[in-house]
C-alpha cells in the first residue's frame, strides 16, 4: 500500500529544481535506499502546468501534485495519460522507462 503521509518524500524534487545532474532512481529521503523516482506530466492543452509525482518504490512513500513543469520537460510516450492517478501504481509499473527518459532529458538540456 502506497503511503502518502510523510512530506520529506518531496526532497527527490530538489535536485531537479537546483538544476543538479542526478542520476535516477534517487537516494529516498526516508528510507535512504536508492529507489527514488520522479515523473512529470504536462497537460495535453497546457505549456506550463502539469501533474508530479514522486515515490520510492522500496519504501512506498508517494506524493502527488499539479505542479509548474519545467520547460526542458517532454511527455514519455509510454505513459498513458488516462491510466494516472494520484497513487503511483502505472508510474512504479514503468520506473526503468521512467528513469532513463528523465536522466536522458536532464542531460540533454
Amino acid at each position: 500500500m502506497w503511503q502518502d503521509d510523510n512530506d520529506k518524500i518531496m526532497e527527490i524534487l530538489d535536485n531537479i529544481e537546483l538544476n543538479s545532474k542526478v542520476q535516477f532512481p534517487v537516494k529516498c529521503p526516508i528510507c535512504g535506499k536508492n529507489n527514488g523516482h520522479l515523473y512529470f506530466h504536462r497537460y495535453k492543452n497546457d505549456n506550463v502546468k502539469g501533474g508530479m509525482w514522486v515515490w520510492c518504490s522500496a519504501c512506498r512513500h508517494s506524493a502527488h501534485t499539479m505542479f509548474k513543469i519545467p520547460e526542458w520537460w517532454q511527455n514519455l510516450n509510454d505513459i498513458n495519460f488516462e491510466e494516472l492517478t494520484a497513487l503511483p501504481e502505472c508510474l512504479e509499473k514503468n520506473k526503468k522507462l521512467i528513469d532513463e527518459w528523465i536522466n536522458k532529458l536532464l542531460f540533454e538540456k
